[in-house]
């Protein structure tokens, strides 16, 4: 009993031993499809069970001289069939000068494939030409697979993506290419029926991916920049919405419903990885998403701030990019997102404004009013809030203070007297509003708290 042949990723067929004229095959019992058969191994046996030395896909050559004892031959083909072997060959002259007729009607009844071996045809010389074969099927393999490399390479060189360089392979080999593992570590399976491709392809072919993947990266970058930059003259006024037209209608939106959106610097990446569709800027002040009208949901999914616009048309943009501005800056005070419908408040004004924008108000208007509560204890600040948030009422300040309404009145001409701003002004009153606002919003910073703004 011995196995005479080192396995291989390159699997010979049935009809390849048929077809080899040094051996002198022929078929005694050849069964649809048998031709296709795979055989990896030559293995040369005698025993009625050879079961526990099998391989799938072998082919067992044998003298026979187990197959002369009633229902011998049936308990064979049986071990063999279970044991998945190629076929069956029969060295003839030695034990058989014809194949029994008990071991050609049990491989009729298996479908197992019967070959006939002349008189003086050693067992080697099979293994010989599956050898020879294995390594012709190799060579050609390697050849398939180098022309397939060249072809990728090419795809790559003139843009084409992951999904179309991982089509042709598949088209060309016949089975898919998996990916399995994770980070540094991620690599290539082959799915399909064996050989496959050789491992050294799969590498190659797993770098000419990465290489595409980084050029890609490299591409979306330099074009997200040029995009940028036409975006920050737009938004400056130095250059037209149409000027941005090409790019609208390439990636299949609607000029009249466009809506802008601003991200933090670095976004870039998260936006591409998301699959929103739309036009990717990145500008000197962050990253501008143009995109459709129903692109709000999406944006949540992200985690990150995020101001948007209302929906406009191509000539609108302009006011759009400055309205995503806008909400950006509010959306990073408040965190979440940030819409136009939540532009259109004093608090949010105040919110996009920088802090030493409104330092004065607190230094003129607010200060005043501190110390000469320090001095003679008039409870001006709180009388002034009551007052804002009591719509400029005086009775209805009066009632929640618990104070005469004369009380009030006089309270409110010292806080004019101190701070040139009158309460009882509508325009002075809004002065006021806001360095309280800016006074409030510093305090509760400063304690990690911020006290909600009345209107």
């Amino acid at each position: 009993m011995s196995s005479m042949q080192a396995d291989s990723g390159a699997l010979v067929r049935i009809g390849d031993l048929i077809a080899a004229g040094s051996l002198a095959v022929t078929a005694a019992v050849l069964p649809d499809g048998a031709l296709e058969r795979q055989v990896s191994w030559v293995h040369a046996t005698e025993q009625l069970d050879p079961r526990p030395h099998l391989r799938k896909h072998e082919l067992v050559c044998t003298l026979g001289s187990a197959l002369v004892r009633p229902r011998s031959a049936e308990t064979f083909v049986a071990a063999l069939s279970d044991a998945g072997v190629a076929g069956i060959a029969l060295g003839l002259g030695e034990v058989h000068l014809e194949p029994p007729e008990e071991l050609v009607a049990a491989c009729e009844l298996a479908g197992m494939p019967l070959l006939l071996l002349d008189h003086g045809v050693p067992f080697l010389a099979v293994n010989d030409v599956v050898l020879r074969r294995r390594t012709q099927i190799e060579s050609e393999a390697r050849r398939r697979e180098t022309a397939l490399l060249s072809r990728l390479l090419a795809m790559a060189r003139t843009g084409a993506g992951e999904t179309a360089l991982l089509s042709a392979v598949e088209e060309t080999l016949g089975g898919r290419v998996g990916k399995v593992g994770s980070g540094a570590s991620r690599g290539l399976e082959w799915i399909g029926e064996a050989p496959g491709p050789s491992g050294e392809f799969m590498e190659q072919l797993q770098s000419v991916l990465e290489f595409t993947g980084l050029e890609h990266a490299r591409e979306a970058s330099e074009q997200q920049q040029r995009l940028g930059q036409l975006i920050d003259l737009i938004a400056s006024g130095l250059a037209l919405p149409a000027a941005i037209l090409p790019e609208i209608e390439a990636h299949g939106l609607d000029r009249a419903q466009l809506r802008a959106s601003s991200w933090p610097s670095g976004s870039e990446g998260a936006l591409g990885r998301h699959g929103i569709p739309g036009l990717i800027g990145v500008t000197s002040q962050g990253v501008v998403l143009i995109s459709g009208p129903n692109s709000e949901e999406s944006f949540r999914g992200l985690g990150l701030v995020c101001g948007y616009s209302s929906t406009v048309e191509l000539g609108e943009l302009r006011r759009a990019l400055s309205e995503a501005r806008s909400a950006l800056r509010l959306a990073r005070s408040r965190g979440g997102l940030a819409g136009p419908d939540q532009l259109v408040s004093l608090e949010a004004l105040l919110e996009q404004q920088p802090a030493e924008h409104l330092s004065p108000f607190v230094e003129q208007l607010i200060k005043p009013l501190l110390d000469a509560e320090e001095q003679g204890r008039v409870e001006l600040l709180s009388t002034l809030r009551v007052f804002i948030d009591a719509d400029g009422h005086l009775q209805a300040t009066a009632d929640r203070l618990y104070v005469h309404v004369n009380t009030v009145r006089h309270r409110l001409r010292r806080i004019r007297e101190l701070s040139g701003r009158d309460p009882l002004s509508q325009n002075d009153l809004v002065d006021l509003r806001i360095a309280l606002w800016t006074a409030e919003r510093r305090k509760a910073v400063e304690h990690r708290l911020i006290r909600p703004f009345h209107r």
